[in-house]
């Protein structure tokens, strides 16, 4: 007689369960994808300090990894790491980001000095993320080759 209290209680239960669970106020709504995240422009120039702080601390793998499809496809990682291994720039002087200015909501030009040099660069917002993108002439300047751009820079006297 127990035995059957407890199956009719454990029956009820369930069904309550089952009934609550049910219940509900319309078909299950799909989830909303959400809107992509506004580019926010002090994450760009954040992108540029850590690609200037890898430069200047010989973190060349590293910071080819930070760049757009354009750098990366001008120079492979590899061949990156070679040529300033081969050709050594002048570590531990600091790049300094004299000004930035938003271009667009995807774009943000950086301007810098490292010692006397100063120059441009920009970083962009592309596939949920800033990437730097390396200026027009060094882009070409990789183009030509690890084994061209290391004779030509130690004729310049720029490796160290």
């Amino acid at each position: 007689m127990v035995g059957r209290r407890w199956c009719a209680r454990l029956l009820g239960v369930g069904l309550a369960v089952a009934a609550v669970g049910g219940c509900s106020s319309g078909p299950a709504r799909p989830a909303r994808a959400g809107t992509p995240p506004v580019p926010q422009s002090f994450q760009a120039e954040s992108v540029a300090r850590q690609e200037f702080g890898l430069l200047a601390g010989g973190g060349w793998a590293q910071a080819w990894s930070l760049w757009d499809s354009s750098g990366q496809q001008a120079i492979t990682q590899a061949d990156f790491v070679e040529l300033n291994t081969e050709c050594r720039p002048a570590l531990g002087v600091p790049y300094v980001i004299d000004q930035s200015d938003k271009v667009d909501q995807d774009t943000v030009r950086v301007d810098w000095h490292q010692g006397s040099q100063r120059g441009s660069n920009t970083v962009v917002y592309t596939l949920g993320s800033w990437r730097f993108v390396p200026d027009a002439a060094s882009l070409t300047a990789y183009r030509t080759g690890v084994d061209r751009l290391v004779t030509a820079r130690r004729a310049a006297g720029s490796c160290h």
